[in-house]
């Protein structure tokens, strides 16, 4: 694979990443997003499971399950925040690949070496 077909992957690659950063933007700044996720599910459902969590009333199994599902929230907003994080460093990445690639397809030799 020649450098510019290499370059022309990563790029590929980081418009995707950067698209999904995109939908993930929209979705957390949507209204109904932040009603039923943000506000029921990570707030207000959660906090029951960890009140559920220390019920002596319930059984051992009961309360861990209770406790798994209260972390969840936490599982899910890193994943929301890695999936931003990452689409930020594509979007940067897009400018310094297209920078790369200008500058291979402007020097012939450059290019001669990347096709060879």
């Amino acid at each position: 694979m020649s450098d510019i077909q290499a370059l022309e992957h990563q790029l590929d690659v980081a418009k995707a990443v950067l698209a999904q950063r995109d939908r993930m933007d929209r979705l957390v700044n949507n209204a109904d997003f932040h009603a039923l996720i943000t506000e029921g599910y990570l707030k207000e459902e959660c906090a029951r499971y960890c009140h559920l969590s220390t019920d002596p009333s319930l059984s051992v199994q009961d309360r861990a399950d209770a406790l798994a599902a209260a972390q969840s929230a936490g599982h899910f907003k890193r994943w929301v925040n890695a999936v931003i994080l990452m689409g930020n460093r594509a979007e940067q990445d897009i400018v310094d690949i297209n920078e790369s690639l200008a500058e291979l397809r402007a020097d012939p030799d450059a290019l001669a070496e990347s096709e060879g």
